[in-house]
């Protein structure tokens, strides 16, 4: 999935919403383009999972880009 931030993306910001993102699911595997203030995230969480993720680390997602959420390249069928 691709989601753009509302905040810059500063380092304390990538590492925080990395940081939120791995406390959600360990095997994440998290992105950043920071021109575009996009965070690309591959996970088992689903797209409402994963911003609300985030929204408790206290940073706010100003639109949904991707709802896709490719995972089967890096995970192992459990």
């Amino acid at each position: 999935m691709k989601l753009q931030l509302r905040d810059p993306l500063e380092p304390e910001v990538m590492r925080g919403v990395t940081a939120a993102v791995l406390r959600a699911d360990i095997g994440s595997r998290v992105n950043f383009e920071r021109d575009a203030r996009i965070v690309r995230i591959e996970n088992w969480l689903t797209v409402d999972e994963t911003i609300d993720a985030i929204a408790r680390e206290g940073y706010a997602i100003a639109a949904i880009v991707d709802v896709s959420n490719v995972t089967s390249m890096f995970h192992s069928k459990r």
